[in-house]
């Protein structure tokens, strides 16, 4: 399929065994670190904070790579790769 949103496919192409060599990963020359990060509210585990403005991290022990983040984030900054 591929014409989801950001790189995620409609129907079950992305499954979580697709998913389970991936990490979350934060593109910070996307990220325009000027003010609060969206994505930090839709991670159903908390595994994306923010300090300040600056760029969030990501705690890649929380992070059960569901794509909420990447999905919601409107600079593309957040990757699963």
């Amino acid at each position: 399929m591929g014409n989801g949103i950001f790189g995620f496919s409609r129907g079950s192409e992305n499954s979580t065994e697709d998913l389970k060599d991936k990490s979350l990963v934060v593109i910070k020359s996307r990220c325009p670190q000027n003010h609060p990060c969206p994505s930090v509210q839709v991670c159903p585990v908390g595994a994306l904070t923010q300090k300040g403005y600056g760029a969030p991290s990501v705690d890649k022990d929380k992070c059960i790579k569901c794509g909420k983040c990447v999905k919601f984030c409107p600079m593309r900054a957040l990757v699963l790769q």
